[in-house]
């Protein structure tokens, strides 16, 4: 009848201007609860930090890695590679994309074996990597851009070994988690002249906003 067409009618037009606003209200509801989330681990950051540096004797922190490394290290990918070139008496810096292995307590990388980095790591194993948190670089989420922006809240710097992965299964296994943490880089990370390497860290500095620094060192009684 045109009684029920019409009841039909309103209720059709009731759901396409209702079901968005409800939908966006959801939206807005998760990205509260992610954003008070993200909040409190970044509280929980600073206050740990600041323990640290108030009480000397807890320094230097000991392995595994302290948390805010491990928590800065997942949700970054950039780093700024640090060797030495002895030849010249010079250092050589490379900006490199990096993933983290934290079941392993690692950082993986790739580089392509005809540049002068390569031929440095090939002669020396001591690197430095420098990672930071700031704003330039988003935190990893979802293609929605729902994940909360990198707040610039840390600097880290790491001392380590690197060494070139010659074992093919090894390689490959880590060429496969770095390419799914950087799906938009494969030419750096694919290819018959691309070598992955492996930095075990030994030491670092972490600096916050503050200039509160605390030092970690996985040799015990070091500082």
């Amino acid at each position: 009848t045109k009684q029920q067409s019409n009841h039909l009618n309103v209720a059709i037009t009731l759901a396409l201007f209702v079901g968005p606003i409800i939908y966006l209200s959801q939206k807005q509801k998760r990205l509260a609860e992610e954003r008070r989330k993200y909040r409190e681990e970044r509280d929980a950051e600073r206050a740990f930090l600041s323990a640290l540096v108030k009480d000397n004797s807890s320094q230097p922190l000991r392995p595994p890695l302290p948390e805010i490394v491990r928590r800065v290290l997942s949700r970054c990918c950039l780093s700024y590679l640090s060797t030495v070139d002895m030849e010249s008496n010079s250092s050589h810096l490379s900006l490199m994309r990096f993933t983290y292995l934290p079941e392993e307590e690692t950082i993986v990388m790739s580089t392509n074996v005809k540049t002068k980095k390569f031929e440095m790591l090939e002669k020396q194993s001591g690197v430095a990597l420098l990672v930071h948190d700031f704003a330039e670089e988003r935190a990893k989420g979802g293609e929605d851009g729902s994940a909360p922006p990198l707040t610039g809240e840390y600097s880290i710097t790491l001392n380590g070994t690197c060494s070139v992965v010659k074992d093919v299964v090894s390689a490959e296994k880590y060429r496969d988690a770095h390419l799914k943490n950087n799906p938009d880089y494969p030419q750096f990370i694919v290819g018959k002249d691309i070598a992955m390497l492996r930095v075990d860290v030994v030491s670092a500095r972490i600096c916050n906003i503050n200039d509160k620094v605390v030092k970690w060192n996985v040799a015990s009684g070091t500082s």
